[in-house]
């Protein structure tokens, strides 16, 4: 499956960052001493990301305005495509938040003019930046505020996203969830989790790559969300540590919860996925473990 991206915001949001770490496996940390040149021109890269094809164009940011009132640049950049994305970081949000709206709402309105196909997503990055002991919290309430300062006819699918060492596994799980729509094998393998885990109470469920980075992840309704932003920290100790086994099960304490956690590898099922991580507060080890075992024989049946 070949699908169409593109990359759009205002200077210096970490767009060009974000698809050399993503897509060319470029060391964040190196990026932070040795900074990249602003782009000035359209770029056209094509990347293998899972089991898709992608071809990504990254904007100039100091060209966006003129990509947002030109109709020859829009339909140029935007046609064909199946997701653009709209880049803006946390200082520009507390700083610039009226310009981000327009620039939003403009976007939005050239594609209901245009009859564009693609997906409008967002993607509030360096929330590494949010100087909050309770970030999960912190980002729900700007959630609800972008939401609110937006006022359109629908929500429009947005991510908070890091690079910082602790959260990179955000910038992963962002693109990992708008690639599986397109991915066969994620897709199927979203279905089936999503089908179970409503099952089990107070619990999430993460899906590692082989390279340890979380693509996806599902939890059950009653689940606290504000404590995803705590565990991809715990799972990037872990991954540190080298303590990532399967099967391994133990609790953890996080926020003054008490959760169970249990990790597997199912890497034997789909060349380009490792691990699946539980978390629970209110399901022991036990349920994690026939949650699993369950899952297994769900997706022996979809690959027979």
């Amino acid at each position: 499956m070949t699908i169409k991206i593109a990359l759009i915001g205002k200077p210096e949001m970490g767009k060009t960052t974000i698809k050399k770490v993503l897509f060319e496996g470029t060391d964040p940390n190196e990026l932070v001493l040795f900074p990249l040149e602003a782009t000035i021109t359209r770029k056209w890269t094509i990347h293998e990301f899972m089991d898709t094809k992608i071809v990504l164009l990254d904007t100039p940011g100091q060209k966006l305005q003129m990509l947002l009132k030109d109709d020859e640049e829009q339909n140029f950049s935007f046609g064909n495509t199946n997701s653009i994305i709209y880049i803006f970081d946390y200082p520009t949000w507390i700083d610039h938040s009226e310009d981000v709206v327009e620039d939003i709402r403009c976007l939005y309105e050239i594609k209901k003019k245009n009859e564009f196909e693609a997906d409008i997503i967002l993607f509030l990055h360096k929330v590494d930046l949010i100087l909050a002991k309770k970030i999960g919290l912190k980002l729900e309430i700007i959630r609800k505020q972008i939401n609110k300062f937006l006022n359109l006819p629908e929500k429009l699918p947005l991510y908070f996203t890091s690079l910082h060492s602790n959260l990179i596994y955000t910038i992963f799980n962002a693109m990992s969830n708008i690639i599986s729509d397109y991915s066969e094998d994620i897709s199927v393998l979203k279905k089936l989790i999503k089908n179970s885990i409503k099952n089990l109470s107070k619990t999430i469920c993460f899906i590692s790559n082989k390279d340890d980075n979380i693509i996806f992840q599902s939890f059950s309704n009653d689940f606290d969300n504000t404590l995803i932003y705590y565990l991809y920290e715990q799972i990037f100790k872990l991954t540190k540590l080298n303590k990532i086994n399967s099967v391994s099960t133990n609790l953890i304490n996080l926020d003054s919860k008490i959760l169970h956690f249990i990790i597997e590898n199912i890497s034997g099922f789909y060349s380009n996925i490792k691990n699946i991580i539980l978390f629970s507060e209110a399901s022991g080890e036990n349920e994690l473990l026939n949650f699993i075992d369950s899952l297994k024989k769900e997706i022996s049946l979809e690959k027979n």
